[in-house]
């Protein structure tokens, strides 16, 4: 090999180099962004990794969505048990909505274009998990798994079928998934506007001063501890978004006071 075919080697070597170098830590995918709270998990999944029925869609992020908006999803998702005996059910308890609400609320308006926000909450019937994002103008709720029972498509021969689905209410839609043999609704993919046509009207009353009240024992006093300035920020946060709900009638006056009590107990 003479010194200029060993040049024009190199060369040709180090553009190869050059240019799969990009295309390696490309592949390489960066960690997802996690949250953990409490009962709540929140994930930004990037959509190049998931199912081709997701990476088909055109993301509209972020999603500009207010809490009171979320607060009126979450109380109206409802799904129904498959069994001789199911029967129909909220997703969501009042208690989940009022805890997830503002961290969710506040993901969704910072999410990226490029990722949806996948989410996990423990509940004392088991997991709750799924995906939120919005395409086509309409706002996304994909179920992986509710109250611990995941959900398995049927369609296949000897395949055992998911024991829910979920049940479209006023302003909601099944997902449908359109291809050469037809189309097909999945029945764990609700669609809606940001804005549902009603207004839950479900109590937001916890389900802990609900048995509390039912308890004739009296409970001992709780040993009342010094308030942290977090624990002070916290409340008056909590009270602010509560008011909002009354403000947007999403609550009676009732119900808010009912509320505001509990929470002055719980954090002073």
């Amino acid at each position: 090999m003479t010194r200029k075919t060993k040049i024009n080697y190199l060369l040709q070597a180090g553009l190869i180099v050059f240019f799969l170098l990009p295309l390696l830590f490309a592949g390489c995918s960066a960690p997802e962004k996690r949250l953990e709270k409490k009962r709540l998990t929140l994930v930004y999944r990037l959509q190049s990794g998931l199912e081709s029925e997701i990476k088909e869609l055109r993301l509209e992020h972020p999603i500009e969505i207010s809490r009171e908006q979320v607060m009126n999803h979450l109380l109206s998702l409802h799904y129904e048990e498959l069994s001789l005996m199911g029967k129909g059910k909220y997703v969501f308890s009042p208690d989940d909505a009022l805890e997830i609400t503002p961290l969710v609320t506040k993901a969704l308006n910072r999410i990226k274009a490029n990722t949806i926000l996948y989410y996990e909450v423990d509940t004392p019937h088991g997991t709750t998990a799924g995906s939120i994002f919005r395409a086509k103008g309409k706002i996304h709720w994909r179920f992986k798994i509710i109250k611990g029972s995941d959900f398995a498509n049927s369609s296949f021969p000897g395949h055992r079928g998911s024991t829910w689905r979920l049940v479209p209410r006023g302003g909601q839609s099944f997902r449908q998934i359109n291809n050469l043999f037809g189309s097909r609704v999945q029945e764990n993919w609700i669609v809606s506007g940001l804005d549902l046509p009603a207004k839950s009207q479900r109590s937001l009353r916890s389900r802990s001063s609900q048995k509390s009240s039912r308890d004739a024992s009296p409970a001992p006093k709780r040993k009342r501890t010094e308030s942290s300035s977090t624990d002070q920020g916290e409340l008056e946060k909590r009270l602010q978004f509560l008011k909002g709900l009354r403000d947007k009638e999403l609550i009676d006056d009732n119900e808010y006071e009912r509320k505001r009590k509990e929470l002055l107990d719980q954090f002073l």
